[in-house]
């Protein structure tokens, strides 16, 4: 992820209510802007825009159902939501495009571009890494308030988080070896090594989410399988503990053997009858 840079702070408030705008333009009078004054955000943390030929194809038929976004800035515009948008108009020739134009500081157009492009589901992992540590680890947002503004649950937003911090995953999913959405179900492997092992293999053999899910089950119930050990640490135990005198265990240490009578007592209730 990239690292932290100071910025001068917003709130989430203010970004929220300022999204609001954003989702209403199709409703708002939008100005005639000549395209050539309208120029990229240098921020914009997309890398590349895809299927411009598909969405000019449906400008060209339908027209421009909604318009772009931007600010002004010295010498013309600057790009704050409507990407594809801008890009399929000069694509069909056009030299003017339907835009709304706010009047933003360089802090707020930068948080409505990261939100309005995490609603987008065409991001890379990569590009929403970036979007999701600069709201969460630098402006200090939470997954909940992140989710309301993209549209999605505050899980959404943990687990791709977690992916994306994970030593093992993060690398495969940023590399685009290994489907965020998949590994996200890796997550659930406590084992280090195992949730390695099970990411070598699902990229190895280009396992889908339902392998992978299957392959995480059967590894959890491995992993809580009785251990072929059990039955000598049960009698061990049994005769330490037959040796010792009641008064002389701790207040914990009879806490302790309070909750092992309790689950041996659970697990002896539901042995079946033979």
């Amino acid at each position: 992820m990239p690292s932290s840079r100071a910025r001068a702070p917003i709130s989430f408030a203010a970004a929220k209510a300022s999204a609001r705008q954003v989702a209403a333009i199709q409703d708002r009078v939008a100005d005639r802007l000549p395209i050539g004054e309208i120029q990229p955000s240098p921020r914009n943390p997309r890398q590349r825009v895809e299927m411009i030929a598909e969405l000019a194809d449906s400008m060209r038929a339908h027209g421009q159902l909604q318009p772009i976004v931007v600010r002004p800035v010295a010498g013309g515009y600057e790009m704050i939501a409507g990407h594809r948008r801008l890009e399929a108009a000069r694509l069909l020739g056009w030299t003017e495009i339907a835009a709304v134009v706010r009047d933003e500081t360089d802090d707020q157009a930068y948080i409505l571009m990261l939100v309005e492009n995490l609603q987008r589901e065409d991001l890379t992992p990569r590009e929403e890494a970036a979007a999701l540590e600069v709201l969460v680890r630098e402006r200090g947002w939470s997954t909940r308030q992140v989710g309301e503004a993209i549209k999605r649950g505050a899980m959404y937003v943990s687990r791709r988080l977690r992916v994306f911090d994970d030593e093992t995953l993060a690398p495969l999913v940023l590399a685009n070896k290994l489907p965020v959405s998949t590994a996200e179900e890796l997550l659930v492997v406590a084992d280090v090594a195992k949730r390695s092992d099970l990411a070598k293999q699902a990229v190895d053999r280009r396992w889908e989410r339902p392998q992978v899910r299957a392959a995480v089950r059967d590894c959890i119930a491995a992993i809580q399988q009785p251990s072929p050990r059990l039955a000598s640490r049960i009698r061990l135990l049994a005769a330490e503990l037959s040796g010792i005198e009641p008064d002389a265990l701790s207040a914990r240490t009879r806490r302790e053997l309070a909750h092992l009578i309790a689950v041996a007592q659970r697990i002896a209730s539901e042995i079946p009858e033979r």
